[in-house]
């Protein structure tokens, strides 16, 4: 992919991010308790990854990160908001996220014959839950003490557990996304190529009517050279019987 357009799908998407993380309205977010909140967030970040590669991935993931800390410091609205004002707890997994989705439609992409929606279903579900892993992951090796407090003594695999329910459907949400996005641009370079093969027919025709004609007319040229050069030889013929009379 070229440079500028990696550059447009990263801005975009991270402008998406920014948009959907603006603090007190949360349209990134989904509170399902007060402790724990799901994210859709992560969604156009793996958009990132599968249409800009590890560039457009890791910017998207950064911005994705700023914006949660952000929101934990401007309007925090669960008990693990505190703990997001940690960067390493809210920016470097979701920069290790991109990166890992990045990595991951690069690895799918290597299977022959593997369509490209369902290279970016497999991203999208499989990397939605490394996210979860990684963040859930990183309060516990960073902050344990605070997180432990927090989650009542429960300790990491036991909060996973509990967890396992909402990131499937946050992985599921996330992969239904996504191939939908993928699918909608193939149909639309698709139909853009068609269109572009009909141009082309189009195109060759008239390159071939062109050529005809041109043709027509040297060989109509050709006639009419022949035609005044036998005229002018038989008036030469002519001259010569006159004057041998």
């Amino acid at each position: 992919m070229k440079r500028n357009v990696i550059v447009a799908v990263t801005g975009a998407l991270s402008a998406i991010v920014i948009l959907m993380g603006i603090p007190g309205i949360h349209l990134g977010y989904i509170q399902i308790s007060p402790a724990v909140s799901l994210t859709i967030m992560h969604i156009p970040v793996i958009l990132a990854a599968v249409f800009a590669g590890y560039t457009g991935a890791a910017v998207t993931g950064l911005v994705f990160g700023l914006t949660s800390l952000v929101n934990a410091a401007i309007n925090p609205s669960g008990v693990l908001d505190p703990l997001f004002l940690n960067p390493l707890c809210s920016v470097l997994p979701r920069l290790l996220f991109g990166l890992s989705a990045a990595f991951l439609t690069k690895v799918l992409a290597l299977i022959p014959r593997m369509p490209k929606y369902a290279n970016t279903a497999v991203t999208a579900f499989v990397s939605s839950l490394i996210h979860s892993f990684l963040v859930i992951g990183s309060m516990y090796l960073f902050l344990s003490e605070r997180m432990t407090a927090a989650m009542n003594g429960l300790g990491y695999l036991a909060i996973m557990l509990i967890l396992l329910n909402g990131v499937i459907l946050e992985s599921i949400a996330a992969s239904i996304v996504c191939t939908a996005v993928m699918s909608s641009i193939t149909v639309v370079k698709g139909r853009k190529s068609k269109l572009g093969a009909e141009i082309s027919k189009l195109s060759e025709g008239a390159m071939q009517d062109e050529a005809e004609s041109s043709n027509g007319s040297e060989d109509l040229s050709a006639s009419r050279v022949s035609d005044v050069t036998s005229e002018a030889e038989s008036a030469g013929k002519d001259g010569e019987a006159k004057e041998s009379e």
